[in-house]
């Protein structure tokens, strides 16, 4: 059996309201296929902006340590400095501090000479002339010349009161020399003084000897 459609347009009409669902679909689709990577895109831009922001934040964070670092690095090498000028300083002091003692000492010393000094200045009679004098603490020595011995033989006796021991070889004469002068005679003398006797005060009760 053959049907024939005696209505072709209503036909028409109902394969064009079957066909338009298909349509909707597509264009869902496509809004599907171009948002989400618009989505994507806007996202990443976002994520990007944020990134950005970061790392500015910690770039200055960055910055703002160095400087500290640097500050901290000036003053430790401020400290550093401050450190070596205080050890200079001490070493000064103890210097200083060696010095002052030092020179005490020689104070000292040369007060304990004073009166070996004294001693052998109000010992030596006139007419006695002294070369080289050599003073030590409990001694000395003694090198001279007189034009008369018993000028040395009083300077001996007076030199007694002072030092314990006095040792000499001898008296020996000798003579001048020169050319438009006459030949004078002279003793020399040389005294080892020894064995200083402290609770003499040097130079007390003591009388020049003249011939």
């Amino acid at each position: 059996m053959i049907k024939i459609n005696l209505n072709p347009e209503k036909r028409k009409r109902k394969e064009f309201k079957k066909v338009g669902a298909p349509s909707i679909k597509l264009k869902n689709k496509a809004v599907l296929y171009v948002g989400i990577p618009i989505l994507l895109i806007g996202a990443e831009i976002v994520y990007s902006v944020y990134l950005g922001a970061e790392i500015s934040n910690l770039m200055e964070r960055k910055q703002q340590l160095i400087e500290e670092r640097a500050k901290y690095k000036d003053v430790e090498r401020k400290i550093n400095q401050l450190k070596k000028a205080v050890a200079e300083a001490e070493r000064l002091k103890e210097v200083t501090k060696l010095k002052i003692a030092v020179f005490n000492k020689l104070s000292s010393e040369k007060t304990d000479f004073i009166p070996m000094i004294k001693a052998i200045a109000v010992s030596i009679p006139d007419g006695v002339w002294l070369r080289k004098v050599d003073i030590l603490r409990t001694g000395g020595n003694l090198t001279g010349f007189s034009f008369n011995p018993k000028f040395i033989s009083n300077f001996y006796d007076n030199l007694s009161s002072y030092y314990k021991t006095i040792t000499f070889n001898s008296v020996e004469r000798r003579k001048s020399s020169g050319k438009k002068r006459s030949n004078i005679n002279y003793y020399s003398f040389k005294f080892n003084l020894s064995g200083w006797k402290k609770e003499n005060k040097g130079g007390e009760n003591i009388e020049h000897r003249s011939p």
